[in-house]
This record gives structure tokens, C-alpha cells and sequence, in this order.
């Protein structure tokens, strides 16, 4: 049988649209039981606001909590925010008003990077173990990813959004691990869905409001207006590919899921739901970095920095891995030591970083 993905349109509601689309696939006892706990992983990497494209938007989480909480189920928000792993956890929650949002909702927060990890073994073409923070580990998972380009990627959807369940520095780790090559990393992140793909149930996008060009961050906006929902991440990821005017293969992550075994190798192999993406289909523009019908980067890239936008604030050389990064006024960056990982300019709160590429 082939995965299912629906696309609702959002001039329903963002909140009522959530719903439609977990509805259109069997409702939300399909998923998680009633009475289970049910951990909610949201997007929450920065404390941009979900209007940017940057991330998710809580009316989508609260749509699918409301279905869960009619059924007695207890829901759990939580998230290892990038950002917050470096300094402090609690900021991007309090500095979005998803604390108090979820307080006001009898949904109870959980910052993840808290949690006692527990070790999962998989066997990945880059490892052989992980750690997931018990709360993923022991409860059923509903992943809420933003739709949006990404600087290493290209895309960040719903495959992506499971990177955000590795605890405190482990994600830096893994950007050194493998020395930030663009198709290793992109392994390490099927890897990482492999062993945590047993615990998430359901996957909900938040396309509102997407983002395209220079994301995670420093990207443009698109109103897109559709929530996309499946319960196989690399479906939906075909999907939503798709739906943003690309060929679904030319994305990493997607390539070598399929060949792996772990989701569709095509769009042939996923039935949509709800609106064709004919319908709603949009292009969005790539990370100038990423060319069409390459797959992975290829060319070592320079830092630029916009002086105009940035604010010394020293968040770019504290959150590099490989301390590639001095703050001397603006930031100065030794390329003997940069592994490319674009974590600087996915995590600068001015989006002042942009990577270049000069052999266009």
C-alpha cells in the first residue's frame, strides 16, 4: 500500500486545517491511542517568530493537542533548540511565548536537552548508535516540521526535523563527525531517522507561512497557506519537495531514504490526499549555494558577512564547532579550520552570514 500525504489548504484555519489533514488520514486514534502520552516536536530552533518562515507555528501544534486531549491523551511539547543548547534552553521557548501558550492549553513542556539520554542502536551507513532523550524514547512522537530551505541540505521538512532530538552539543558532533560532507551528513540524518522512525507516529508541516532561498534562517518568507501531513517522513518530504517545484530525488535526504528502504523512491509511490499538487504547487527559490540537479554541494564556500546586520553579538563563534571563529568587530573565520557545516549563518539571530558560492 502505497504512503499517504494529505495537503489541506489553510483559508480553513491553520489550527482547523491541522486537524483536516490528520481527519483525511484516519483521525488521530490512527496514531497515537487514547489515553497515550504523546510527545509533540515542534521546530523551535530560534526565537524567530513562525511569520518569518522560520518556525513552526504553534496554531498547527495546538489543532493536533486539542484532537489528542479529546481522546484523553496527555501531550507533551518538546524540542532541543539549537540555539538554546549552546547558552540556554529555556530562552527560545519563553522568547516565542510557547511556555505560557501551552501552560494556558494543559500541555505540559518538556526542554529536551534535560532529559536522560537513551542509547538506540541502529545500524547506519555512518553510525551504529544514537541517543534520544528518554521522553522520544519512551513515548509516541508527532513531529511538527517548518517547511523551508536549508544552506546544506536544501531542504529541511520532515526528516530533517528529527536532527532536533539530538541533546546539546551531540548535534555540533555530528557536524564534525563527519567533517561536514554534504552527503555524510545527509546519511547521518536518514541514519538518525532510522532509529527513532519506530516512535514517530505522524508527521504535520507547517506550510503557512514557508521559507525559501538562504534557510533555515535568513530566507524569504512564502505564504503558502497548507499544512501537509503523512506518517512516513520521506513521503511527505517527496511531497512537500514536489509541491515547492522540485524533482523530490534531487533532495539527499529523500535519494537515500528510498534507496535505503526507508520510505518511496518516487513520487510515483505516494498517494496525496486532499489538494493535488498541481494545485498548490509553488517554486521556491534554492540557497544560492545549491544548483539545480545537484544533489550535494561540492565547492567549499566563503563566509560572507553583512556589516550592515550584524551586531557583534559573538553567538556565531560561540555555536562553530571546530572554534573556526573570532569576534573582532565582525566575525573573522580561519577556512583551515571551517568544515563547512553553515551553522554560523543557520543560527545568526541578525541573518548577517551568508555562505557564497564564486564559481557562478
Amino acid at each position: 500500500m502505497k504512503p499517504r500525504v494529505a495537503v489541506v489548504k489553510t483559508d480553513i484555519g491553520v489550527k482547523e486545517a491541522a486537524q483536516r489533514a490528520v481527519t483525511l488520514l484516519g483521525g488521530i486514534e490512527t496514531f497515537v491511542e487514547p489515553g497515550e502520552t504523546a510527545l509533540l516536536k515542534p521546530n523551535l530552533f530560534t526565537v524567530k517568530d513562525p511569520d518569518t518562515g522560520a518556525t513552526t507555528d504553534m496554531r498547527v501544534v495546538l489543532g493536533v493537542a486539542e484532537l489528542l486531549q479529546q481522546q484523553n491523551s496527555h501531550c507533551i511539547l518538546g524540542e532541543c533548540p539549537a540555539t538554546g543548547s549552546y547558552t540556554r534552553p529555556d530562552i527560545v521557548f519563553d522568547g516565542l511565548g510557547v511556555r505560557a501558550l501551552c501552560e494556558s492549553h494543559g500541555i505540559e513542556v518538556n526542554v529536551l536537552d534535560r532529559d536522560p539520554p537513551v542509547r538506540v542502536e541502529v545500524d547506519g551507513d555512518v553510525l551504529k548508535e544514537l541517543w534520544f532523550p528518554e521522553t522520544a524514547a519512551k513515548h509516541p512522537v508527532i513531529s511538527f516540521p517548518k517547511l523551508k530551505t536549508h544552506q546544506l541540505t536544501t531542504l529541511t521538512c520532515a526528516v530533517k526535523n528529527l536532527f532536533g532530538l539530538q541533546q546539546g552539543g551531540t548535534k555540533a558532533h555530528h557536524h564534525v563527525s563527519v567533517a561536514n560532507d554534504p552527503e555524510s551528513f545527509s546519511r547521518l540524518l536518514v541514519d538518525i531517522y532510522q532509529a527513532i522512525r519506530p516512535q514517530v507516529r505522524l508527521h504535520v508541516v507547517d506550510a503557512h507561512v514557508a521559507m525559501e532561498g538562504e534557510g533555515p534562517t535568513a530566507g524569504d518568507p512564502v505564504p503558502l497557506g497548507l499544512v501537509i501531513a503523512g506518517s512516513d517522513a520521506v513521503a511527505v518530504d517527496i511531497v512537500s519537495s514536489a509541491i515547492m517545484g522540485w524533482d523530490p530525488m534531487d533532495v539527499g535526504t529523500n535519494y537515500l531514504a528510498g534507496a535505503r528502504g526507508l520510505g518511496p523512491s518516487s513520487l510515483d509511490e505516494v498517494e496525496v490526499i486532499g489538494e493535488t499538487i498541481d494545485a498548490v504547487r509553488r517554486r521556491f527559490r534554492k540557497p544560492q549555494i545549491h544548483s539545480d540537479g545537484e544533489m550535494f554541494v561540492r565547492i567549499r564556500m566563503p563566509i560572507h558577512c553583512d556589516p550592515e546586520k550584524c551586531v557583534s553579538c559573538g553567538v556565531c563563534a560561540e555555536v562553530c564547532p571546530v572554534g573556526a571563529i573570532q569576534i573582532r568587530g565582525v566575525p573573522e573565520f580561519d577556512y583551515t579550520k571551517c568544515i563547512q557545516c553553515f551553522c554560523c549563518a543557520e543560527l545568526c539571530p541578525q541573518g548577517a552570514l551568508k555562505p557564497m558560492r564564486l564559481d557562478e
